[in-house]
């Protein structure tokens, strides 16, 4: 079986009460999506997009209003208890309040390893092995509540593995995450899909975290799928942009800069002005690169402004999903 997940025409039609009047809203509109084995794929949209419906329809949460989708090559509405033993699950916004906070780390486990019907050899054994991938061991005897934002992340990828699944659904997992956090739990994800083989289905609205993680990226705009390719392969389609991004030392304002630099010849549009300490990054869509890039530089030294870079740049994942979204819009 090739694919791990797969959509037939997936829709997702919502009633709605409003000031008493009835209206539908469609939140997921006929997707067909196929993601194969061991895939890492990257569902990218806004909020209101349709990204968590659509996962919900998947875990068999929620049912369709129309079509069907097959997750480990189980139809989700024919044959529910088996989808439901094929994916571990784990959804950002809930946070560490998935878990049980006045017990420790291994109860915890053994509990959602009943619940899973994993026999309880077996679960011994798994559970020791995740508390030791996770680097959860030395804590297992402490309370969850007494744990750090991360290792309750943590936690929450070891119990949607109990079971083994082949596929892991993450729902937003590093939404309202320090930086720290945020950080580890990409590396973590990425070593499941490289080191165990799942197949993991990943929603977010980090363009950036996505662009670091995913083989594949399908970008939704209300409830349908507008783009669906490799992150390299999005760049292609839309080369005619082109960027030169321009890294300076000056104490004013970047935007005060930026719209100076907005004067010059061959320059289209202000893409970005930032600030890290000292130094300013400013990003620029020109309409030759060769040619902006030396009247760029121009400006800048009669505005005085210390250059320490100024290159062509590529586009971000943002970029991209700001151009195609906009491009989208009735």
């Amino acid at each position: 079986m090739e694919y791990a997940v797969e959509t037939f025409d997936l829709t997702k039609v919502f009633r709605d009460r409003e000031k008493g009047k009835s209206r539908t809203v469609t939140a997921v509109d006929h997707i067909n999506l196929k993601v194969k084995r061991g895939e890492f794929f990257g569902l990218l949209g806004p909020n209101g997009a349709g990204k968590t419906t659509l996962i919900k329809m998947l875990c068999t949460i929620i049912l369709p209003t129309k079509g069907t989708a097959k997750v480990n090559g189980y139809d989700i509405l024919k044959e529910a208890d088996k989808v439901r033993s094929s994916f571990g699950w784990l959804h950002g916004e809930t946070g560490g309040r998935a878990l049980y906070w006045r017990l420790d780390a291994e109860d915890n486990l053994r509990f959602y390893a009943h619940l899973q019907n994993v026999p309880k050899d077996v679960a011994e054994k798994r559970i020791s092995a995740l508390l030791e991938f996770f680097e959860l061991d030395k804590e297992r005897n402490k309370l969850v509540m007494e744990y750090s934002t991360g290792m309750k992340v943590r936690m929450m990828l070891a119990r949607s593995l109990l079971a083994n699944p082949p596929i892991l659904f993450m729902d937003e997992p590093t939404v309202g995450l320090d930086t720290m956090a945020a950080v580890e739990t990409r590396k973590l994800l990425k070593a499941l899909s490289a080191e165990l083989g799942k197949t993991i289905v990943f929603t977010s609205h980090n363009m950036h975290e996505v662009e670091q993680l995913c083989e594949r990226v399908a970008i939704i705009q209300n409830g349908r799928i507008i783009a669906d390719d490799s992150p390299s392969r999005l760049r292609e389609v839309i080369r005619e942009s082109r960027i030169i991004e321009v890294k300076i030392r000056d104490p004013r304002d970047p935007a005060e800069i930026s719209q100076k630099l907005a004067e010059v010849p061959l320059v289209v549009k202000v893409l970005e002005a930032k600030r890290e300490d000292l130094d300013s990054t400013i990003r620029l869509q020109v309409e030759d690169e060769y040619q902006a890039i030396p009247k760029v530089a121009k400006k800048l030294e009669a505005l005085g402004v210390k250059i320490a870079s100024i290159r062509q740049a590529e586009l971000t994942l943002e970029d991209i999903f700001v151009k195609i979204t906009k491009s989208e819009k009735p």
